[in-house]
């Protein structure tokens, strides 16, 4: 097959269109460019995602984010072939924990403790790492997980350490932290962002909970992408900087186009882009939906403990 061009491509709406007649329901995550945005079916962060393709039982996803994310759609459906757009779409959190590394750790961890700690994963983690987490969650419902715990339960909380910090002051715990960051929430700078409230006074700052603590410390409102959603629907007429991936911001102006919307810089750009959500384009995701290829598989013995935790946190969500 010939690789499309963008001036050969269907309008997002066509190409949806043709994905229902084809039987494949096309999910994108919020960091997606707009145009992925505007072919999907459904567009959400994390749970929004994992959620529904829990529930839509499709023959065929494709899905417009990172590995993981194709994953978990795999673990939940494991009836649907789930395709991506391309299959090197990575992710800096998933790759700074590996499986292998993760079990030594906790088996050091029961021994130096005396008894198994409760081992929570951040989503954005490989389907090998579920398999060995008690629970899942996401940026928008960590909180609740957490509580959920017996207060003198010890917690391995991996693989996001600025997520998990804000979780510890946040909720009063001493959780252990796994060494992970996101490399998009890392790269923002105080410096920049003071010199943007300065410029932008009354403005009002939202920042991601991967966001290190000298940005979450100079925000407004610390959210996952859902709060921030709903924040600004909920506001009027404000200018909102937002530390986040920049194309969430593309979401913003579409549902609440009532509001400002500046995107919080990094040391050395205008915004922070994910490189690797950034691999998914409008021609990648028209050869995907046509070939049906790459499909991304989960082995077997990965995916009932991967599903048991992952059921665990909509369970608690």
């Amino acid at each position: 097959m010939d690789k499309p061009s963008l001036l050969d491509l269907p309008a997002p709406a066509e190409m949806r269109d043709w994905a229902t007649e084809q039987g494949i329901l096309i999910l994108a995550h919020s960091y997606q460019e707009g145009f992925l945005q505007d072919a999907a079916h459904f567009v959400g962060d994390s749970l929004e995602l994992a959620r529904k393709a829990a529930a839509e039982q499709a023959e065929a996803i494709c899905f417009c984010g990172v590995h993981f994310m194709a994953e978990t759609a795999k673990i939940l459906s494991p009836q649907a072939e789930v395709i991506v757009p391309d299959l090197e779409a990575g992710c800096s959190l998933a790759d700074s924990c590996r499986a292998e590394d993760l079990r030594q750790y906790q088996k050091f961890l029961t021994g130096k403790l005396g008894r198994r700690p409760t081992t929570v994963a951040y989503v954005n983690c490989s389907a090998a790492v579920k398999a060995l987490a008690d629970v899942i969650c996401t940026s928008g419902n960590a909180g609740k997980v957490v509580d959920s715990i017996e207060p003198e339960q010890p917690i391995l909380f991996v693989p996001d350490m600025h997520l998990g910090a804000w979780l510890n002051e946040v909720s009063g715990r001493e959780m252990i932290l796994w060494n992970g960051t996101c490399m998009v929430h890392e790269l923002f700078s105080v410096e920049t962002l003071q010199a943007l409230q300065a410029e932008h006074e009354g403005s009002v700052t939202m920042a991601h909970p991967e966001c290190p603590k000298n940005i979450r410390d100079l925000s407004d409102h610390v959210l996952g992408t859902a709060g921030m959603l709903r924040l600004v629907k909920a506001s009027e007429g404000k200018t909102f900087i937002v530390a986040t991936e920049g194309n969430m911001i593309y979401r913003f102006q579409k549902e609440a186009p009532q509001n400002t919307y500046i995107p919080a810089p990094g040391a050395s750009c205008a915004c922070n882009l994910c490189p690797h959500m950034q691999r998914n384009t409008p021609e990648k995701l028209w050869e995907a939906l046509q070939s049906r290829q790459p499909q991304v598989d989960v082995p077997a013995e990965f995916i009932e403990p991967a599903r048991q935790a992952l059921e665990r946190m909509l369970a608690i969500s």
